[in-house]
């Protein structure tokens, strides 16, 4: 089956077919574009939040709390993009045509997973020097994968949990939250690794948002990781069993 997705032929066809979808669409495109302003916005406003943090809050570095969450964004936007592609097909049986093919339907939701990612993989990468603190390679490296991985559960929880494309634009704003959960890494106290459960959580703590650290890094890095492969392995699960049922 994988094979059959990425053949350079198949894959270079399915391609071109999202992104014809996606220029008939002008919201999916602007969205598509926002994620990729996202560096340049942060860059552009990150002294007018700082200013911002220090006359309101007497907070001088508000920036450096809002880092993982302008980080994340394009997890989040590029998530629903084909996150809602996706709700489009089964909603239009698209789904249930591509069973027939060579790629199938499990094929195929793999593919747009895979794309999503790649694409939020890169944008993480061309924002890593504009967003993220100083910190060694491989710590950055493991933050992008982990905006890739949160791309792939952000589709596939719309997938899952949303019944049709209404629900899932009502879902989308529940997930919205789900981008601030980083935020939680602030609190100083232990208690805060329950919202660790939450796969985007590792970000801010792996960015050190909070002076006190109870975990060591490799530690958080690898329970980041088994968290992320735990709830894109759920969902999809879910997401091929609520599809066998329509």
């Amino acid at each position: 089956m994988l094979s059959q997705i990425f053949r350079p032929s198949r894959f270079s066809s399915l391609i071109v077919a999202d992104a014809k979808n996606l220029s008939r669409d002008p919201i999916l495109l602007l969205v598509m574009v926002m994620s990729a302003l996202m560096p340049v916005l942060f860059t552009t406003f990150k002294a007018d939040l700082n200013q911002f943090g220090l006359q309101f809050f007497d907070l001088p570095n508000l920036s450096t709390y809002v880092a993982p969450i302008a980080f994340l964004m394009p997890a989040y936007l590029i998530g629903w993009v084909f996150g809602f592609l996706l709700l489009e097909d089964r909603d239009d049986h698209t789904l249930l045509a591509v069973e027939t093919t060579a790629v199938g339907k499990q094929g195929f939701l793999i593919y747009r997973l895979t794309i999503a990612s790649i694409i939020s993989a890169i944008l993480a990468a061309a924002a890593a020097t504009y967003i993220l603190p100083p910190m060694p390679l491989y710590l950055s490296l493991a933050l992008i994968l982990m905006v890739a991985l949160q791309t792939a559960t952000t589709s596939l929880i719309l997938l899952a949990l949303a019944g049709n494309k209404v629900e899932g634009l009502a879902l989308s704003k529940l997930l919205n939250v789900g981008g601030l959960f980083p935020l939680f890494a602030i609190i100083p106290n232990p208690l805060r690794y329950i919202a660790g459960l939450y796969p985007s959580y590792w970000v801010g703590e792996l960015m050190d948002l909070s002076a006190q650290a109870y975990l060591p890094q490799y530690a958080a890095l690898l329970l980041a990781i088994i968290i992320h492969l735990a709830w894109i392995a759920f969902m999809f699960t879910k997401t091929l069993n609520k599809a066998e049922q329509l």
